[in-house]
C-alpha cells in the first residue's frame, strides 16, 4: 500500500523559507540598528567634547583678556599699593570662584600687591611665570600644576608684564584659576548626553594636558596621577591636528568595550591655547541597552520556528508567531526611532517623506500625518536652498555621491510657521534592492547657536576694551560688537550726570541697512530722569531690564518715534562702578522680541566690565590731572626756590635802602633839591619790597601770623577803599551771610587777596560794569572733591569775587595762576597778582577755583577752611605816628651783615636805646655773658655762619631769664622753619623793614607783659 502523503508539506518549506528570511532581515535590522546607535552615541559624544573643548578655550580666552586688562589698569598706578590691593580683591569678588588667587609683583619678583596679605612680600622672581614675561610683552599661561599661591592645589596661572607709558618694565601681574571652574564647564553638557532618551547609561569625562596627564578625571575614586599616553589608550594616541571624532576602544581600567568622543582645545583669538585634550565615553552595552530585548526576542522566535519545523502539525501557528514576531520587532524599531533625541526623517528617491518622528514634529511643527507625503524641500528647506536640494539629489542618482552625506553640517532650516533657524543635519542614504531610502537626522541648535553669539559678544566687548583707551573711543565699537553677536539693530550709551542728576546721551551705532535716524536725534536731544523709560527704569531699580514692544509700552517716552522707524524689542542694563551705577547701555529690534533670562545675566557681567574700564579711565584721568597739578607746584616751587635764594641779600639791600633814606631825609630840607630824589629812592625800594613778598606770597614762603576772623568784617573795613580803588563806572555788590562762620587766616595775606581780585576783576571791565563779592557757609561734599583734586570733603566758608566783564577761554584758564603768565598789556601788570593769590589761598589751607566763559564774566571761587573759635575783632592799621616811640632800655643787636647792621645801631640809638653790637653769634655771646652785662633785649638774626641766632637767644636766655627775644630775617619760612622759629609767641620781624618798623616792633616786645623769656616755643 502506498504510504500516506504528508499533509501540507509546502506549508513546512513555507514556514522554512519565512525563517530563514526573518532571521536574516531580524539580524540584518538589529545589526544596522546596532550600528546607527553606536554612531550616534559616537558623533553626540565626538560633539559634546567639541562643544566642552570650545567652552574651554572661550573660558581660558576670558581670563586672558582679564589679566591684559589688569596689567593695562596697573601701569599707571605701581606706585598706589592701595589702589592695586583694591583692584585685586574688587577682581576676585567679582568673579568668585573663578580666581583662587591673585598678585602683583615689583620688577625684581617681589609680591607687592595679593589678595592673600600672606603671600606679599614673597620672591617669585625664579617663577616659571615671572621669567616667562620678564623680557616679553605676552601674556603666558602656564599649564595645570600646583601653585604655593593656591595652597598647593591645581591651577592655571595666567600672568601679563606690567608695562608705563615709556615701554619700562614695572612688574607683573599674575591670576591662578581653579579647576573646579572647569569642570562646571563640562557639567551640563554631559548632564544633556546622560538626560537623552536614546542613551540608558552614564558618561564618564576627562580632561587631559597635552603631554597626556589627566587633570580632570569623573571617576573621583580612582583619580590619581595618571598618563593615558603612556598607557597607550588609542583615543589618547590622536594626533594633535586631527579634528574631533570617536572610536571604539576597551577601557584600560574596567577592560569593557567603550565608545569615546575626543576633541582638543586649540584656542580662540590671538589665544593659542594650551592643547589639552577632551575625552567623553559611554560603555558600549549601555549604548546598545535599549535592543537588547529584540536579541532575547530573536532567540525566542527562533525557537519557536524550530519547534515548529519539527512539529508539522502546528506550522500554520508557527507562521502566525513569526508575523507577530515580526510586527513586534517594528513595533521595537519604531520606539526606538520615536523617542530619538534628534529629528529622524526618511525619504523616498522622489524626495517625498516616508517617515516622521515625534521629535520632527516638535521640531519642524507638522504632525506626522500632515507631513507624510509632502516634499522635503517644500517642507522644511528654505526657498533659496531648494534648488541646491534638487540638483544634489539629481547629482547623487548619477553619481552614487553626494557631498552632504554621511557627514554632519550645520544649515537653516524652516519652521511651519515660516521663521529660519539653524540645525544640524546628517543624511545617510540606504539602497534596498533597486530603490533609495535616505535617513535625515536633524538637531535644533538654536540654543547652543545662541550660547555662542552670547559668548562671542563678551569676547569681543573684552578686545574692545582690551584695546581701546577712553569710553568714548570704544563705546561706538561695544555696541556693534553686541549688535551684530545678538542680531540687534541699535545700540544707544548713556552716562549719570550726577550734578544735574539724569542721564545723558553719549554715543550710539545701528547696522547699515535699517534706518533709524530720527530715533537717534531724538535720543540725542533729550534727557532722562530716574525712573523714566527704559534708561530712566534701569537706573531706578540697578537692574536689566525688557521691553518686549516699546510701541505697547506705557513708560517709554519715545514710543511714538519708534513706531515711526519700526523699532520695537529692547532691553537695556547698568554699566556699574562697584556700588554705584555709571550709565545704561539699551538695544533695539525692529521684532518683537519676548525676555531672554540668559541673554539679560550674560549682559549684567558685560556692564561690570565696561563699569571696569570706566573706572580705570577715572583712575588714569586724575592721575593726569594729578601730575599737571604736580607740574604745576613744582614751577611755583622753582621760582620759590628762586626768591627764597635771593630773598636774604635782597632784603637786606631793601632794609639799608630804606634805613638810609630815612637818614638822608630826616637831614635834607623839605625844600632841598636832593629830597625828591631820595623820595624817588624810597618810593622804588617799597615797590621791590613789595614785589618781593608777591613772590614768597605766591610761592607761598611768607612768614604768616594766623588770626581767627570773620571775612565779612574784613570786606565791610575795605569796602571803602575798595569802591576808590575800582572807580566810579563799576558798580560793587556785597552780597555777605550774615550767619558766616570763622576762619583761621593771615589778616593781611586775606586783605591783599581781596585787592588783588577786584584789581583784576575792575581791569576785566574797562567800561564798567558791575562786580560782586559773596560770602556763605558751604559743604563740600564728596562728589565736589572727586571732581576737584585739591579740594577735601568738609565745612568751609566760601568768598567770591564776580565780574561783569569779558571772561575767558579754557586756554587762559589753564594758566591763569602761573606766575609772570598775564594777558594785560605790556607795563600794566607783572602776572604775579594771581600768582600771589593762588599761593596766598593753600598757604592758609584753602583752594580756588576759576569760573568763566568768554563774553560772560568771570568768577573767582576761594574756599577757606571753618574753624569753630570766636574771630577776633578786625581793626583798619592805624597810619603810623610821626614820632617814633624811644626808649632807655639796653639792646644786644647781632647781625653779620656790616650795612644792616649799622642802619639798626643809627636808628635805636637816636630813639634813646643803649645798643651792644655783636658781629656774629660768638660775639654775642661773649658780651651777653659779662659778668656786668644788663641786657633787656636781644635783636638778633636767625641764619648766620657759626652760631645761629636761635643757639644765642638758648644760651643767654639760660643766664638771663627776663631777657626779651626779637628774631628777624631775610630769609622765607623754610628757612626758620628749619632753625624752629616759627612757633606761637615767638616775636618776629621780617626784613625789609622801615626804621618805623623796628621802632614800632622793639617797643612793642619790650612793653609786652613780664613771663619767661620766649626764645624756642
Amino acid at each position: 500500500m502506498p504510504q500516506a502523503r504528508r499533509p501540507y508539506t509546502w506549508l513546512q518549506v513555507l514556514m522554512i523559507v519565512m525563517t530563514v528570511v526573518a532571521m536574516t532581515i531580524g539580524a540584518l535590522a538589529l545589526h544596522y540598528i546596532e550600528t546607527r546607535l553606536v554612531s550616534t552615541a559616537g558623533e553626540s559624544l565626538s560633539m559634546a567634547a567639541a562643544e566642552i573643548a570650545d567652552k574651554l578655550d572661550r573660558l581660558l580666552f576670558e581670563r586672558h583678556g582679564d589679566v591684559r586688562m589688569m596689567a593695562r589698569a596697573f601701569g599707571s598706578h605701581m606706585s598706589n599699593t592701595a589702589y592695586v590691593n583694591s583692584y585685586l580683591a574688587w577682581m576676585r569678588e567679582s568673579y568668585r570662584p573663578v580666581y583662587l588667587w591673585l598678585g602683583v609683583t615689583d620688577q625684581h619678583g617681589r609680591v607687592i600687591a595679593a589678595t592673600d596679605p600672606k603671600t606679599v612680600g614673597q620672591d617669585v622672581s625664579k617663577s616659571a611665570w615671572f621669567r616667562a614675561v620678564r623680557s616679553g610683552t605676552a601674556v603666558f599661561v602656564g599649564d595645570v600644576q600646583p601653585y604655593e599661591a593656591s595652597s598647593g592645589m591645581d591651577a592655571v596661572a595666567f600672568t601679563a608684564p606690567i608695562i608705563d607709558s615709556r615701554g619700562a618694565f614695572l612688574g607683573v601681574v599674575t591670576t591662578l584659576m581653579g579647576l573646579p571652574v572647569l569642570e562646571e564647564v563640562v557639567t551640563k553638557t554631559v548632564h544633556d548626553v546622560q538626560t537623552t532618551g536614546t542613551f540608558l547609561g552614564t558618561s564618564e569625562y576627562q580632561f587631559l594636558t597635552q603631554a597626556g596627564d589627566v587633570f580632570i578625571d569623573s571617576d573621583l575614586i580612582h583619580k590619581g596621577n595618571v598618563n593615558l599616553i603612556r598607557l597607550g589608550l588609542p583615543s589618547a594616541l590622536i594626533n594633535a591636528s586631527a579634528p574631533p571624532g570617536y572610536l571604539e576602544e576597551a577601557h584600560k581600567r574596567r577592560h569593557v568595550p567603550v565608545v569615546t568622543g575626543h576633541a582638543r582645545t586649540r584656542g580662540y583669538g590671538e589665544f593659542s591655547g594650551l592643547q589639552w585634550q577632551v575625552l567623553v565615553r559611554m560603555d558600549r552595552s549601555d549604548i546598545l541597552l535599549p535592543i537588547r530585548p529584540m536579541f532575547v526576542l530573536l532567540y525566542w522566535a527562533t525557537g519557536r520556528l524550530r519547534k515548529e519545523y519539527e512539529q508539522a502539525q502546528q506550522e500554520s501557528a508557527h507562521a502566525r508567531a513569526a508575523e507577530a514576531t515580526l510586527r513586534e520587532g517594528e513595533h521595537q524599531t519604531r520606539a526606538i526611532v520615536e523617542t530619538a533625541l534628534d529629528a529622524v526623517i526618511s525619504i523616498n528617491e522622489r524626495g517625498q517623506i516616508t517617515d516622521w518622528n515625534h521629535q520632527a514634529e516638535a521640531t519642524f511643527g507638522w504632525s506626522r500625518q500632515e507631513a507624510i507625503g509632502r516634499l522635503l524641500a517644500t517642507t522644511i528647506i528654505p526657498p533659496r536652498y531648494r534648488e541646491a536640494h534638487e540638483r544634489g539629489l539629481r547629482h547623487f542618482f548619477a553619481t552614487g555621491q553626494g557631498p552632504l552625506l554621511n557627514r554632519r553640517i550645520e544649515i537653516v532650516a524652516l519652521h511651519r510657521d515660516g521663521r529660519e533657524f539653524p540645525v544640524e543635519l546628517s543624511i545617510s542614504p540606504v539602497r534596498l534592492g533597486n530603490v533609495w531610502i535616505f535617513s535625515a537626522f536633524v538637531r535644533d541648535i538654536t540654543q547652543r547657536k545662541s550660547a555662542e553669539r552670547r559668548l562671542a559678544a563678551q569676547y569681543a566687548v573684552t578686545r574692545v576694551l582690551a584695546e581701546s583707551l577712553t569710553l568714548q573711543g570704544a563705546s561706538a565699537r561695544i555696541l556693534q560688537a553686541i549688535c551684530e553677536s545678538l542680531d540687534w539693530e541699535l545700540g544707544i550709551i548713556w552716562h549719570v550726570d550726577q550734578q544735574a542728576n539724569v542721564l545723558r546721551f553719549i554715543d550710539a551705532y545701528h547696522v547699515p541697512a535699517v534706518q533709524v535716524a530720527e530715533f537717534v536725534r531724538i535720543s540725542r536731544e533729550r534727557t532722562f530722569l530716574s525712573g523714566i523709560g527704559l534708561p530712566g527704569r534701569v537706573w531706578a531699580n540697578g537692574q536689566p531690564a525688557w521691553i518686549p514692544d516699546v510701541v505697547k509700552d506705557t513708560n517709554f517716552p519715545r514710543a511714538p518715534v519708534a513706531a515711526k522707524v519700526g523699532l520695537h524689542g529692547a532691553f537695556g542694563f547698568p554699566v556699574r562702578i562697584g556700588k554705584n551705577i555709571y550709565g545704561v547701555i539699551e538695544f533695539f529690534s525692529h521684532e518683537i522680541r519676548e525676555p531672554d533670562g540668559n541673554l539679560l545675566d550674560m549682559v549684567a557681567e558685560i556692564g561690570l566690565k565696561v563699569g571696569q574700564f570706566v573706572e580705570r579711565q577715572r583712575t588714569e584721568s586724575e592721575l593726569q590731572q594729578a601730575q599737571a597739578l604736580l607740574l604745576q607746584a613744582q614751577k611755583m616751587e622753582a621760582v620759590g626756590r628762586l626768591a627764597g635764594g635771593v630773598a636774604h641779600d635782597f632784603n637786606n639791600l631793601l632794609t639799608i635802602i630804606s634805613g638810609s633814606c630815612h637818614f638822608l631825609l630826616a637831614s635834607l630840607d623839605r625844600a632841598g633839591p636832593l629830597r625828591k630824589e631820595v623820595e624817588e629812592i624810597k618810593r622804588a625800594g617799597s615797590r621791590a619790597a613789595t614785589l618781593t613778598s608777591q613772590l614768597l606770597a605766591f610761592s607761598r614762603r611768607q612768614v604768616l601770623t594766623l588770626k581767627e576772623l570773620n571775612l565779612n568784617d574784613v570786606i565791610r573795613n575795605t569796602e571803602g577803599m575798595l569802591q576808590r580803588l575800582i572807580g566810579e563806572d563799576v558798580n560793587l555788590v556785597a552780597v555777605l551771610d550774615p550767619a558766616l562762620g570763622n576762619v583761621r587766616v593771615d589778616p593781611g595775606q586775606v586783605e591783599q587777596i581781596i585787592m588783588n581780585l577786584v584789581v583784576n576783576a575792575r581791569d576785566a571791565m574797562p567800561s564798567g560794569g558791575r562786580l560782586t563779592i559773596e560770602t556763605a557757609n558751604v559743604e563740600l561734599d564728596e562728589t565736589y572733591a572727586h571732581q576737584h583734586a585739591i579740594a577735601r570733603p568738609g565745612p568751609y566758608v566760601m568768598l567770591a569775587v564776580s565780574d561783569s566783564g569779558q571772561g575767558m577761554d579754557k586756554e587762559i584758564q589753564a594758566r591763569i595762576f602761573e606766575p609772570f603768565f598775564t594777558t594785560k598789556d605790556q607795563g600794566r601788570g607783572t602776572g604775579l597778582g594771581l600768582a600771589m593769590v593762588y599761593g596766598s589761598v593753600r598757604q592758609n589751607g584753602g583752594s580756588i577755583f576759576v569760573y568763566s566763559e568768554p563774553g560772560q564774566g568771570t568768577t573767582f571761587k576761594i574756599y577757606l577752611p571753618l574753624v569753630d573759635e570766636q574771630a577776633d575783632a578786625a581793626s583798619v592799621p592805624a597810619s603810623a605816628s610821626v614820632e617814633l616811640p624811644r626808649g632807655t632800655e639796653t639792646v644786644l643787636v647781632v647781625e653779620d651783615e656790616p650795612g644792616v647792621r649799622a642802619v639798626i645801631l643809627r636808628i635805636l640809638r637816636e630813639q634813646g636805646y643803649t645798643v651792644l653790637e655783636a658781629r656774629h653769634g660768638l660775639e654775642a655771646l661773649h658780651l651777653g655773658t659779662q659778668p656786668l652785662a644788663k641786657i633787656h633785649l636781644l635783636l638778633t638774626d636767625v641764619v648766620m655762619p657759626q652760631v645761629s641766632g636761635r643757639e644765642v637767644a638758648e644760651n643767654l636766655t639760660r643766664i638771663h631769664p627776663e631777657i626779651r627775644v626779637l628774631y628777624m630775617s631775610g630769609y622765607t619760612d623754610d628757612a626758620v622753619v628749619r632753625y624752629g622759629i616759627l612757633a606761637e609767641g615767638t616775636d618776629f620781624l621780617q626784613k625789609p623793614f622801615t626804621p618805623s618798623t623796628l621802632a614800632y616792633k622793639v617797643r612793642e616786645v619790650l612793653d609786652s607783659p613780664r613771663g619767661p623769656a620766649r626764645s624756642d616755643l
